[in-house]
């Protein structure tokens, strides 16, 4: 009698530029046998400077294989920047809020700002977006938006954000006073109107390949 495949279905999304950091190859290398032993796994990618382009692309990847290898359905994404170092037992983390009935969640990373480092997520201000200050990291916690260097999501919010807005579920939006709101942050903005909440696991902190880290 045969055992039925009980594993969830992955996409892994991974939206390049021309250059991808060793670090994360490593990283990824490192990680990818022990993510493809825990769940049906798809890898999805594609080079461009148009980075929020390639996003796009990769969500029509990601539902054309759906189509062409019919029932089958993928159940979450896992966003991944090119230059993030990563474990699999953060992978593990960050998919198990999903898998306990979270709709999207995002690790912590960082970027340099002002001489400093800040989180990579956000709070609504105004028409815009202000950035997370690393003291409000607490716990497991609800924002306004996140970037998509280490994130998870139901396959379905995609489909539901992607069957109101295709082909482009990313998009980007100036503002009057020529500041611009990210691919991310749009994306954000379209789940929460589906109802999902953006949640942020500050316990998940993973690096940027050029070494933010906050000690």
């Amino acid at each position: 009698m045969a055992v039925l495949n009980t594993k969830k279905n992955l996409a892994i999304c991974i939206p390049s530029g021309r250059f991808v950091d060793f670090s994360f190859f490593k990283s990824f290398t490192q990680s990818i046998g022990q993510i493809m032993l825990s769940y049906n796994t798809a890898v999805f990618t594609v080079s461009s400077p148009m980075i929020f382009e390639n996003r796009n692309e990769i969500v029509r990847r990601a539902f054309a294989f759906e189509q062409s290898n019919a029932p089958f359905k993928f159940d979450y994404m896992l966003w991944l920047d090119n230059d993030i170092v990563f474990s699999f037992d953060q992978v593990k983390k960050l998919i198990g809020h999903i898998e306990a009935g979270e709709a999207f969640v995002s690790g912590v990373y960082y970027n340099p700002l002002e001489g400093g480092i800040k989180p990579v997520a956000y709070w609504a201000k105004g028409e815009g977006y202000k950035w997370l200050d690393e003291s409000e990291l607490k716990g497991n916690m609800e924002v306004d938006s996140v970037g998509f260097g280490f994130c998870a999501f139901k396959a379905e919010l995609m489909a539901k954000i992607f069957e109101k807005y295709a082909p482009r579920p990313f998009n980007i939006r100036l503002l009057d006073s020529g500041s611009l709101v990210t691919e991310d942050q749009v994306f954000c903005e379209r789940a929460k109107e589906q109802g999902a909440r953006i949640m942020l696991d500050a316990s998940i902190v993973v690096k940027h390949a050029k070494g933010y880290l906050p000690h």
